[in-house]
């Protein structure tokens, strides 16, 4: 071997070990760098012509994997899913409290029964009739608070979702570059190894948002897609595009997410995007959609479904009772009724005029099936038989009951052995005549009509079909002046604009009951705009029926007592009509009371609602099932977090194993490659000290 080829593989051998020192000095200095794969060398012999010219450093290869990394990001977005999830249940259950707890909604439940039980003691007591109507604001506020606590909740998951997307689109822009970076080192002969660092640790950080997987492109570039299969990047990038709601209540329909193309060359988001939501499966973006558009809103409706039961047990009772004196009017709540309509009434209710002294001064039993037909005639049956001491009259679907003449109050009570009966509610009940609490909405959409009644709406509703992931079936507007007369007509339009994805049909108490086509059971009604009016009663068609989430919902917005009661406990209904009495009403009466008491135990229908089934229980009880049944849902979440997040740690260790920094591993590679330097420098310097001998001969 002649001495220019020593010298030759002496520098080569040179520059290799310099290069191994370099990349050795490298694993060193990024020993507790996240993300970061350990680098190792690959070392070829250069050969021209069949002869060995050396040595050559013809790869720096980064250690990974790509099995245990592919399992570790889909490891990370399942984590990431459940923190999100825990996070959201760890603050709604700070609120619900412990079921056991005074303050949770059964044990205000429990505490309002425990003061209303103690009513019948003495029913004149104002210190107790001031206790019970305080548990009832103290319900009230709970409800309140629970409404309030799941919308903020919900607003919260919703800036989450945001600020996801925003990281994910971010990320996608930064390995979109990194890509065009890494073809050019490629193609120029160059290490990328620092840039597929920087665009692994990018990866991770869609990974913990989005369930993805990734690809090989040409020249080191990498394509990502959802493990669905919607592509996110690849020779071009795509944009999550959602604007996040501002304000978040029970009728607020939010949007898709939509992933749109980027232009290359102008970076404006191009149009025709592909849906997401449906198309995500796990990462944190995954939890806040769960929580917002599935635990959080069955949440809501069954707090609501509480809600409306509670408050229309306590208005049950307290229509059927009087208080002392009684009032002198009796105004109820917008039922859309007209006077022409049928009233739909079965069996009997009393009618009261007293005095001052609380003497009856004027009465009439009405049999409504003796009567005509009509709402109108029920009010002309009440005037004549009162005969100038009492005025009924309706206005704007309202119906009143004024004391007139010598007496001074008025009340109403049901026949003990066949009570008055309109789609299961009394006269008074039914018409709110003399309710205990309300709410942001009644809660009431039992109507009593029948589909061959006349409709008598005006205006035009838009009602959209969504589902689960927020996507829209079917957008439907109707216009009622356009229909025939009546609610049957109504139903087969129905029907005919959602053909295909539901049925609507009238209950037998005149509720309008939706049934889902097959495909279509997790799909609901949204109402985007109703201007509909029924006979000038200012009564929508959606608040009679109660189309939508938020009829359900609002039903524990804005719980509170009657607000005159609620400054006055003395007004609280408590007492019976004693007809053969004088007075017919002694403040002693406790009789009224009783039937208070008796709600702690009763059997209550309850629809079905959130994962609560349809069920008759005590309302103690189903509030108890709700706490059991979201604290059922928080614990399964911990679980399903504390597992992945196990699974997590685990795969990140063996992560760690294969491409982490072992110190030990680089220093013994530092001495190597140290000495194949030294070993190279010795030989240089010996082939020099040959060239000198020889030039001096």
């Amino acid at each position: 071997m002649s001495l220019t080829a020593v010298l030759n593989n002496a520098v080569s051998g040179l520059n290799a070990a310099q290069g191994a020192l370099a990349v050795t000095s490298s694993n060193v200095a990024n020993v507790n760098t996240e993300g970061y794969a350990r680098k190792i060398v690959k070392q070829e012999t250069v050969v021209v012509g069949g002869v060995g010219l050396g040595v050559e450093l013809s790869e720096i290869r980064r250690v990974v994997d790509e099995f245990i990394t592919r399992e570790l990001r889909v490891a990370s977005a399942n984590a990431e899913r459940y923190k999100a999830m825990a996070e959201i249940h760890s603050q709604l259950q700070s609120v619900l409290g412990n079921p056991s707890d005074n303050y949770s909604l059964s044990g205000q439940i429990d505490n309002l029964f425990d003061a209303l039980s103690s009513l019948p003691l003495d029913p004149s007591s104002m210190p107790l009739r001031t206790n019970a109507t305080a548990a009832m604001s103290s319900l009230g506020d709970q409800f309140n608070l629970l409404y309030d606590t799941v919308q903020k909740l919900r607003a919260e998951a919703d800036r989450q979702i945001g600020l996801d997307i925003d990281k994910v689109n971010d990320a996608v822009d930064r390995i979109f570059d990194i890509n065009n970076a890494i073809q050019n080192l490629e193609i120029a002969g160059q290490d990328s190894s620092a840039l597929q660092d920087q665009r692994a640790q990018a990866i991770s950080e869609i990974a913990e948002v989005l369930d993805i997987r990734t690809f090989d492109l040409a020249d080191g570039a990498l394509a990502i897609t959802t493990i669905s299969g919607v592509t996110l990047l690849d020779h071009a990038k795509r944009h999550m595009v959602y604007e996040p709601q501002g304000v978040v209540t029970s009728q607020t329909q939010f949007g898709e997410i939509m992933l749109h193309r980027v232009d290359s060359l102008t970076g404006e988001v191009e149009g025709n995007g592909t849906p997401l939501d449906s198309r995500i499966r796990s990462g944190s973006l995954r939890g806040w959609l769960d929580m917002r558009d599935d635990q959080l809103p069955n949440t809501a409706k069954m707090i609501g479904e509480l809600a409306q039961k509670t408050m229309d047990q306590l208005n049950a009772v307290h229509n059927d009772n009087v208080s002392i004196p009684p009032p002198a009017i009796l105004t109820g709540r917008n039922t859309g009724l007209l006077a022409g309509d049928a009233h739909g009434f079965t069996g009997e209710a009393t009618f009261y005029a007293l005095d001052a002294n609380n003497d009856i001064v004027g009465q009439v039993t009405i049999d409504f099936g003796a009567i005509g037909s009509t709402v109108n005639d029920v009010i002309t049956a009440v005037n004549a038989g009162l005969g100038g001491t009492g005025t009924m009259s309706l206005n704007a679907g309202e119906l009143s009951i004024t004391a007139a003449g010598a007496a001074t109050g008025v009340a109403i009570q049901q026949d003990t052995a066949n009570p008055s009966d309109r789609a299961g509610r009394g006269f008074s009940h039914f018409f709110g005549l003399n309710d205990l609490a309300g709410a942001a909405v009644s809660g009431l959409y039992e109507t009593g009509f029948t589909a061959a009644d006349s409709h008598s709406l005006t205006g035009t509703i838009n009602l959209t079909l969504n589902g689960p992931n927020n996507d829209e079936a079917a957008n439907v507007t109707i216009d009622f002046a356009l229909l025939g007369g009546t609610f049957a007509a109504v139903e087969a339009e129905l029907d005919t604009q959602f053909s295909g994805f539901a049925d609507f049909s009238f209950g037998s108490d005149g509720s309008l009951v939706m049934t889902p086509a097959s495909g279509y059971g997790d799909y609901s009604i949204h109402v985007v705009s109703d201007s509909s009016d029924r006979g000038g009663t200012g009564a929508s068609f959606s608040e009679l029926f109660g189309l939508g989430d938020r009829f359900r919902v609002d039903a524990a917005r804005d719980f509170a007592t009657r607000s005159d009661i609620a400054a006055d406990p003395a007004l609280m209904a408590l007492a019976k009509i004693d007809a053969s009495g004088s007075p017919a009403l002694a403040e002693s009466d406790g009789s009224g009371a009783i039937a208070f008491q008796d709600l702690a135990i009763a059997g209550v229908a309850f629809a079905a609602a959130g994962q609560v089934p349809a069920v008759t229980q005590s309302l103690a009880n189903y509030a108890a099932q709700i706490l059991g049944t979201i604290g059922a849902d928080a614990a399964q979440v911990d679980a399903l977090k504390s597992d992945r997040e196990a699974l997590e740690i685990e795969l990140e260790q063996r992560v760690g194993e294969v491409q982490g920094v072992n110190i030990d591993e680089e220093l013994s590679n530092m001495v190597l490659f140290q000495t194949a330097y030294n070993a190279a420098a010795r030989l240089i310097r010996a082939a020099k000290e040959m060239f000198e001998i020889l030039e001096a001969l």
